[in-house]
């Protein structure tokens, strides 16, 4: 599965993650965040904006992500700060020189043109390398970052796209939230008073059934950037349970026809080779993201 954070400034902090087996079973991975290990911790760099056209790049600098007394810390900077003003309009972003792994839509290497640079630098870590699980309960505790249009998420991914790409093989969103302070829609909290889970799945991005496997909790004083939370994914091999501190936030449990029945999809059902969870049968590795 996948974690990852998307901002101009302020800070994302995770604590600790533990994964435990079936059933809340014996831990079988845990991360304190003593020192950054890159034996588990894999970051991807790249300057594809992804799905939402994110502002920043990724890449592996001291000054993005660092451990300090136990915690992580994920702090977008300016990438004016770094290559100058000019750079945004008139440079050329070689991350091919710094090990560009993701070159989705040119990622590897940007002109700047129609399009500025991307203005912002950050830290996107996965464990894709180093561990995968199917199955168990997965907890973070984390702090979440201020500033207007910060979005960080911890999300899941399948190792292998076995149902076929995004959305087909799922994902596990275990919480994402906003930077902002004053923000609203329709009177409704959406800032970083708010954070939510969600499934992803579909048989294409037109038809991401998401809107009926989200699941939102709202925090006044403090809210989810002033202090650590827990955030708790109970994956079972019939249905999925949401927490976020201790408090269930939602559940879900698909019917006989599984996930293609639930979202009242025509045509032959892809995940019919899968068990009633697919495509959330298979194995997920994790993402972080600060953006």
């Amino acid at each position: 599965m996948k974690f990852t954070v998307f901002a101009f400034f302020g800070l994302t902090v995770c604590h600790a993650v533990s994964i435990q087996s079936q059933a809340r079973g014996p831990i079988i991975w845990q991360e304190e965040f003593d020192t950054l290990d890159y034996s588990r911790w894999k970051h991807l760099i790249t300057a594809w904006r992804g799905g939402s056209n994110e502002f920043q790049y990724y890449d592996n600098l001291p000054e993005n992500s660092y451990v300090r007394d136990g915690i992580l810390y994920i702090k977008p900077t300016l990438t004016a700060d770094r290559f100058g003003e000019d750079f945004l309009y008139n440079g050329v972003l070689d991350l091919n020189q710094e090990g560009c792994n993701v070159d989705t839509d040119g990622g590897c290497y940007v002109v700047a043109g129609n399009e500025i640079i991307n203005p912002a630098q950050s830290a996107r870590m996965v464990t894709s390398d180093s561990f995968s699980f199917t199955y168990g309960t997965i907890e973070v505790r984390a702090k979440m970052p201020k500033g207007d249009w910060l979005w960080p998420a911890i999300w899941m991914l399948p190792t292998d796209n076995v149902y076929g790409g995004w959305p087909r093989s799922g994902e596990i969103d275990i919480v994402e939230t906003r930077g902002n302070d004053d923000f609203s829609c329709n009177g409704y909290p959406i800032g970083r008073q708010l954070a939510g889970s969600t499934l992803h799945w579909g048989p294409d991005p037109s038809q991401n059934r998401y809107e009926s496997t989200h699941w939102e909790k709202i925090i006044q004083n403090p809210d989810f950037a002033t202090d650590f939370h827990t955030f708790r994914v109970e994956w079972l091999p019939n249905g999925f349970q949401f927490y976020i501190d201790n408090q269930m936030i939602g559940e879900m449990y698909p019917p006989a026809g599984g996930f293609w029945e639930l979202g009242g999809f025509n045509g032959q059902n892809l995940w019919s080779s899968g068990t009633v969870m697919a495509p959330f049968d298979q194995r997920v590795l994790r993402y972080k993201k600060s953006a």
